[in-house]
């Protein structure tokens, strides 16, 4: 019968007795320490992950990623409130639709964009008139004013997009009338609309209402 483990070290020195519990415990304490580890790191990751609040997907050719990184800075500062920039994440996913640039990467980036739309996780959407007009013939769109509560939009005529159904509905405005996108797309013309389905609606509300502050 084996001895207890205290009967075992009573009559070993301290080193004695550290090298006889790694010998024979090493893969117990290590696992240990493992599990520890893990434990540890997904309760952090739990209390510090950050919530989306809102999800820009820019599609574009040629874009400048610096004005990206400045944008996001400027919406940290000036669209989150104090108590929203500690807990809140914004981000600006840019996908090349340049045609005849498409390579793997634009493609895996496609199908990310393709599985968030169904199932309502983009915000906002900046695109070319041809993807826009696809969304907007399939009434795929968010009416801005039904969303954001504004019935006075500060923009010229001619840079609004209208709803096929309803032609007082806006779905979408050229960047080039909104000064917050000045120097984003470097490729021509692009519209800001928002899924039909997107899900965020408070965010949303708020960010169109941001931006007609912007214009």
């Amino acid at each position: 019968m084996k001895k207890p483990l205290k009967e075992i070290l009573s009559g070993m020195t301290t080193s004695e007795k550290v090298k006889y519990i790694w010998d024979y415990y090493k893969f117990i304490i290590i696992g240990g320490i493992v599990l520890i580890i893990l434990v540890a790191s997904m309760v952090h990751s739990i209390v510090t992950k950050k919530e989306v609040v809102l999800n820009v997907v820019v599609m574009a050719g040629i874009y400048d990623p610096d004005y990206i990184d400045q944008l996001k800075d400027k919406l940290y500062d000036e669209f989150l409130t104090d108590k929203e920039r500690d807990k809140s994440n914004i981000i600006i996913q840019t996908i090349n639709s340049s045609s005849d640039q498409l390579d793997m990467k634009a493609g895996v980036d496609m199908q990310k964009m393709a599985a968030e739309l169904s199932a309502g996780y983009i915000d906002f959407f900046i695109v070319d008139k041809d993807f826009f007009d696809n969304m907007n013939d399939q009434n795929q769109l968010m009416s801005f004013q039904k969303t954001s509560g504004i019935t006075d939009w500060s923009v010229p005529n001619e840079h609004l997009h209208f709803s096929k159904e309803n032609n007082e509905d806006i779905t979408g405005i050229d960047i080039s009338a909104i000064g917050l996108f000045n120097g984003m797309v470097k490729d021509g013309e692009r519209i800001i609309c928002v899924p039909a389905n997107a899900k965020n609606t408070e965010y949303i509300s708020r960010f169109l209402k941001y931006i007609n502050k912007n214009i």
